[in-house]
C-alpha cells in the first residue's frame, strides 16, 4: 500500500507540474498574442490551435487531481442521508461507473491517436502531427482512472482503520 501511495504521489506531482507549465504557456501565448496584435498589428495565428489543445490537457489533468481527493462533481443529497455502509456501497458503484467511463474515454482517445498516427494527419496552422494533441485524451483518462481508484482505496482503508479503533 505504501508503494502504491508513493507512486500516486509521484504521478500527482508530475500532473501538478504539467498543470503549472501548461497554464504559464497559455498565459504567455494569450497575452503575447494580444500585445502583438495591439503593438505590432500582427496576430500569432498558431495560438488558438495550441491553446485549445492545452486547455484539453489542463481540463483532464485538473479532473484527475480532483478525483484524487474525491472532489469531482457529485450530488450529495442521497449519500448524506445514508449510513456509513450505504455510503460505501454508493461509493463503490460510483467508482465502478467512473472507472468504466474513463476506460471508454481512454479506449476511444487511444483509437484516435492510432488513427492519426496511421494517416499522418497534421494540424492546419502549426503543421504538427495531430496525434500529439489527441494523446492528451488517453493520458488524462488514465490519470483520472488511477486517481479515482486511489480515492476509493484510501476511503476503504480509512473506513477499516476507523472500525478498528
Amino acid at each position: 500500500m505504501k508503494t502504491y501511495k508513493k507512486i500516486m504521489n509521484g504521478v500527482a506531482m508530475v500532473e501538478k507540474l504539467i498543470l503549472v507549465l501548461a497554464t504559464i504557456l497559455i498565459v504567455v501565448l494569450t497575452v503575447g498574442n494580444v500585445l502583438s496584435r495591439k503593438l505590432l498589428h500582427q496576430s500569432w495565428s498558431f495560438t488558438e490551435e495550441l491553446v485549445v489543445a492545452v486547455f484539453v490537457l489542463i481540463t483532464l489533468m485538473a479532473a484527475a487531481l480532483a478525483a484524487r481527493d474525491g472532489e469531482l462533481v457529485n450530488l450529495s443529497l442521497i449519500p448524506d442521508r445514508l449510513s456509513v455502509e450505504g455510503q460505501k456501497v454508493l461509493l463503490t458503484i460510483n467508482t465502478v461507473l467512473s472507472v468504466a467511463f474513463t476506460a471508454i474515454l481512454f479506449k476511444y482517445g487511444l483509437d484516435k491517436v492510432i488513427t492519426q498516427l496511421e494517416n499522418g494527419k497534421r494540424t492546419f496552422v502549426l503543421n504538427w502531427p495531430e496525434w500529439i494533441f489527441w494523446s492528451f485524451v488517453p493520458i488524462g483518462a488514465a490519470c483520472m482512472a488511477l486517481h479515482i481508484i486511489e480515492y476509493f482505496v484510501d476511503y476503504c482503508a480509512k473506513s477499516k482503520k476507523d472500525k478498528e479503533e
